[in-house]
């Protein structure tokens, strides 16, 4: 659980502190000595420099980005408007325990929560969702399936420093093989995969204790995870409030002008501000995280995009993220039913 939106002093960090943040953005799963070579700093202080981080609340953890739609599962975004907080409550209960729900984040503004859904089909999805909202009174709901996403990043913004390369100083995201080749995944791949989903410095040592196999095979099977690209990255988990910045969504709909969506998206690949956005399915086209330093530059961000885009935005809803009570790149329930349907 983290709160998004800024409430504590700015932490400082000086040139090599983001050189260091920098290095672990696209592979926080690397060696700490493999760190120090690449930024010419020795190991025993890039260790003192990633303790005080984690120390300081910056670094709250890691994850891994799994390629769920190659595992066949589409991801499904709810955004929930409910009558009481009574209610509020039973919702959250419910899909915190779910594990078809891989996050959940709580909002002022019209909406109250949006509730990530993972399933195989529309159909799959509505049983989850009825489950999740039984008897439950609902003033509002957006449904909006997932599609292509446009970007997403862990520091996208001139907030943070564009530092200078040195040498082979920032690695490239892990990954890649052919991504219409097919393997047939097994049990222990899922159990892998989900366990690095929730921890990306899970050390193979306690994966291969955890799921009954050698540390060997663990090495084996991560690597050609990686190259078959079920794995796409590694990222480290940052809490921007430590930083002075808070994160809030826009859900964007739009008219169809093709050249127009061109160069929205386009914007949407290289705007300062953007921390990730995807296009989606429902009443809204574009699903928006805007960080920024205050409300202020919040609203210049959305007024870049009315005054470029008058004829493309049809409408708009901003929702102002107040905390994020659950948030993974899988959920647990496709692991479960792979191991179900298997047994």
């Amino acid at each position: 659980m983290r709160v998004l939106t800024h409430k504590s002093p700015d932490l400082l960090l000086d040139t090599k502190d983001w050189r260091i943040v920098q290095e672990i953005v696209t592979n926080i799963r690397q060696p700490i000595s493999q760190i120090a070579k690449n930024i010419l700093l020795s190991r025993q202080s890039v260790e003192y420099r990633l303790k005080k981080m984690q120390e300081n609340k910056l670094l709250i953890g890691s994850r891994t980005v799994i390629n769920n739609s190659k595992l066949g599962f589409r991801s499904f975004h709810v955004f929930i408007e409910v009558h009481t907080p009574k209610e509020e409550k039973i919702i959250l209960d419910r899909a915190t325990k779910a594990p078809f729900v891989n996050a959940i984040i709580i909002y002022s503004g019209k909406y109250n929560l949006e509730i990530s859904i993972m399933a195989k089909s529309q159909e799959e999805f509505l049983d989850y969702y009825h489950e999740i909202t039984k008897n439950v009174r609902i003033r509002n709901d957006i449904i909006l399936t997932l599609l292509n996403g446009l970007r997403s990043e862990v520091l996208p913004s001139d907030h943070f420093p564009k530092l200078k390369k040195i040498g082979e100083t920032f690695s490239e995201p892990v990954r890649k093989g052919k991504k219409d080749r097919k393997v047939d995944l097994q049990k222990n791949d899922l159990k892998i995969l989900y366990s690095l989903s929730k921890d990306a410095q899970i050390t193979n040592t306690k994966l291969a204790r955890e799921i009954g196999v050698s540390k060997d095979t663990i090495k084996y099977k991560i690597n050609q995870l990686e190259k078959e690209n079920y794995i796409i990255q590694y990222r480290p988990v940052v809490n921007y409030s430590v930083l002075g910045l808070s994160i809030n969504s826009l859900l964007i709909k739009t008219n169809y002008i093709p050249e127009d969506i061109k160069k929205f998206e386009n914007l949407m690949k290289e705007h300062k501000s953007i921390l990730w956005a995807t296009k989606t399915y429902g009443y809204y086209n574009y699903v928006v995280y805007v960080i920024t330093k205050d409300l202020e530059e919040f609203h210049e961000v959305i007024n870049v995009l009315k005054g470029s885009f008058e004829d493309l935005i049809k409408t708009y809803e901003i929702l102002f993220a107040f905390q994020e009570l659950k948030y993974n790149f899988m959920a647990k329930s496709i692991s479960d039913n792979f191991s179900n349907n298997t047994s």
